[in-house]
């Protein structure tokens, strides 16, 4: 190969100091990068700066004039009073908060099955699954389709369920087909006539228990839990807000009045004026927000449902204890009848062979 053609085919050559330089970032882009990140980061800071300065630093001031007053370190000359319409709505929206919440401690129960089912008291659903005459027998006893459900069936499965209540229980306990299995020779007897009429009866008052904890539930418990989120809460809203005005406008009062910097004080006197302002037109927003509030709220509607569900669960049950009462006395006597004609049947010597 010709020496034209052998270098024309060669790299060229690159010396250690071009390699060096090649490898060196520029200061250019070295300062382009450090700039940005400067930027970046005094913009950063000017945020946090600016939400200390409106939010952070005002909450802590407000959260020692709080304390101080509490303490009683401030005199109550200095300490704006609200006015009576505005005291009298907030204490009758705060009872009604109270009242609800305490209730409600206690309704809510009712959207528990068990709340009234031993815990000591042990069933297997095994047991319950053998007999399915007693499952039919049980659901002929529902007084509404919903109650059958809600009693027996599991409507996502279909398997049995039988209700974790106190009467229910009872009346599974007192099923005499469990017992005697309903066999001919047992129809006549006094004691298999009462477990029916008292297992039946008792399965009914149960279902009826059921009826009326759906009713408190969707009736009363939800309307108050609706109360409290959706109307209450906004008169809690402008309460708080309110108090956070007078603390503003208390602390701009009393900044002008320490002031001993007379450049400062015109200053210091719009800053006042205004907190009043926002002071004066909380208060008044708070006024409206407060009777609309209590237009709206409805405790005696919603006590009154309570009611009516309790006693149209009270007056079956006693309609059923009733009717029970005299049908036991009915078999109360009959049994005794009875006893009467054997002992007199053995006290003759007279047996049946």
């Amino acid at each position: 190969m010709c020496s034209t053609c052998y270098s024309r085919s060669r790299a060229p050559i690159v010396t250690p100091q071009e390699l060096a330089r090649r490898r060196t970032p520029t200061l250019t882009t070295m300062s382009f990068n450090f700039s940005n990140f400067t930027k970046d980061l005094k913009s950063l800071g000017d945020k946090l700066g600016n939400e200390f300065n409106s939010e952070i630093l005002p909450f802590a001031q407000r959260t020692s004039r709080i304390v101080q007053e509490k303490m009683g370190k401030i005199n109550v000359d200095e300490i704006s009073q609200l006015p009576s319409e505005y005291l009298e709505l907030a204490e009758r929206c705060n009872n009604i908060e109270k009242l609800y919440k305490n209730v409600l401690k206690v309704t809510s129960n009712y959207e528990n099955e068990s709340y009234d089912y031993p815990t000591n008291l042990q069933e297997s659903f095994t047991d319950f699954g053998k007999n399915i005459s007693s499952r039919v027998s049980n659901l002929s006893k529902a007084t509404t389709p919903a109650e059958a459900q809600a009693a027996l069936i599991n409507p996502t499965t279909g398997e049995f369920k039988p209700p974790k209540t106190l009467y229910h229980a009872l009346a599974r306990a007192t099923d005499a087909s469990v017992l005697t299995n309903k066999s001919p020779e047992n129809q006549d007897d006094h004691l298999v006539k009462a477990l029916d009429l008292y297992s039946g009866g008792i399965n009914k008052i149960a279902n009826a228990r059921l009826g009326q904890d759906q009713l408190i539930t969707s009736k009363f418990n939800k309307p108050l839990s609706s109360t409290l989120r959706q109307l209450i809460s906004q008169s809690n809203n402008i309460q708080k807000k309110v108090e956070q005005k007078r603390i503003d406008y208390d602390m701009a009062r009393a900044n002008l009045s320490s002031s001993t910097n007379a450049t400062k004080e015109p200053q210091l006197r719009v800053i006042m004026e205004n907190a009043e302002d926002e002071f004066a037109n909380t208060v008044e927003d708070a006024i409206n927000i407060m009777q609309n509030v209590l237009e709206n709220a409805k405790p005696l509607e919603e006590f009154h449902e309570l009611i009516k569900a309790q006693l149209a669960y009270h007056k079956v049950a006693a309609e059923l204890l009733g009717a029970m009462v005299s049908d036991f006395d009915k078999l109360v006597e009959e049994n005794q009848k009875k006893s009467d004609a054997n002992r007199s049947s053995r006290e003759s010597g007279e047996f049946d062979i």
